[in-house]
């Protein structure tokens, strides 16, 4: 009697466990391991410190790469339109123009203001080119984003002249490196409420209730999941991904002004790698890539552990190449066990 209980417990727990989403036992798994290598993974400052580093880059990519991938493609020009659109705001800042001298010396914000507008118009011409591009013909979409991705980053060195661009504005900082409140720790001020996460939860909030709530968000999903049933349902399957791909240089420019203000620099090679992090993110928060799955608030968890996981990967000083493996271990390991636990059901 005694052992036939002890076995429905250990039957009860195994369920518990196997129930149990990839993501959270891969959030323990990090923080026990980072935990025990250094001990300054688990500081209050370095915690915030994920945050802004999250805030500024990865997180606003992996909503845009979460979109990309819904609706059945996947957009590496993310990258490239982070640098391309973070170069022109750090361009127009420092422009000598008599016109925007003048409005340097009378009215800084509105300056910053035409920065900010200027790089997002960028980011909206290359996620234009792309949806138009992939609307119109039957190219994948890897390939046109994997050359766009190129062109951005191109745009960015020709703009900065094969330079970097270094910001002095501290209004213009303040928007990826400043905060609401700090406190001080071990006589170190720290920003408990930085003004990137004020941009980054309110973007996910809005794509959460997009997704769910519109008939916009039931079109990206009806494309993923099945796009020959979606056309026969009457979607507009064209029109709805060149949304997405609009959207998407969208995000990405908002992305290249946050970090280039957390950076005080616009820097060509700024989004090297951040469309693979954000497709990253968008997996381990559960995005197949045959679409139709996940929203994004799971995406923002895969977000927050890629950046934890780089930032613990940074801390034991592995170099940047072997994370770039153990990331993409990682992805592969979440989804052969997710792929596994579907099978099982």
């Amino acid at each position: 009697m005694i052992e036939a209980q002890n076995a429905n417990k250990k039957t009860s727990y195994r369920e518990v466990i196997s129930k149990l989403p990839i993501t959270i036992i891969l959030w323990v798994v990090i923080l026990v391991l980072f935990s025990l290598l250094t001990d300054k993974f688990m500081t209050v400052s370095n915690m915030m410190n994920i945050i802004v580093q999250v805030s500024s880059g990865v997180g606003i990519v992996a909503l845009a790469s979460f979109l990309a991938i819904c609706s059945t493609g996947v957009d590496l020009s993310l990258g490239g339109t982070v640098a391309a659109a973070g170069m022109v705001a750090g361009k127009v800042l420092i422009w000598d123009l008599p016109v925007l001298n003048a409005i340097r010396d009378s009215n800084p914000v509105l300056l910053i203001i035409i920065a900010i507008v200027a790089a997002l118009i960028m980011g909206l011409i290359i996620g234009a080119i792309n949806g138009l591009i992939l609307s119109k013909t039957k190219i994948p979409a890897f390939i046109i984003t994997l050359a766009m991705m190129r062109v951005g980053e191109t745009l960015a060195r020709v703009i900065g002249s094969g330079t970097s661009i270094r910001v002095k504005d501290d209004m213009f900082k303040f928007i990826g490196g400043g905060s609401l409140l700090n406190v001080t720790i071990n006589e170190r001020s720290i920003g408990i409420l930085p003004i990137s996460m004020l941009i980054l939860i309110p973007l996910y909030i809005i794509f959460q209730i997009l997704m769910k709530h519109t008939r916009f968000g039931t079109y990206i999903y009806a494309i993923g999941g099945n796009n020959e049933a979606a056309v026969l349902s009457g979607i507009n399957v064209d029109r709805t991904r060149f949304l997405v791909f609009l959207i998407n240089g969208f995000l990405a420019a908002i992305a290249g002004v946050v970090l280039a203000s957390r950076l005080a620099s616009s820097i060509a090679s700024t989004g090297l790698g951040m469309e693979f992090d954000g497709i990253a993110a968008a997996v381990v928060g559960g995005a197949a890539l045959e679409g139709g799955k996940s929203t994004p608030l799971h995406t923002l968890v895969g977000a927050f552990m890629i950046g934890a996981l780089r930032n613990g990967l940074n801390l034991i000083g592995m170099q940047n190449s072997i994370q770039m493996i153990t990331i993409g271990l990682v992805m592969a390991a979440i989804v052969a066990i997710d792929a596994l636990r579907s099978e099982e059901k």
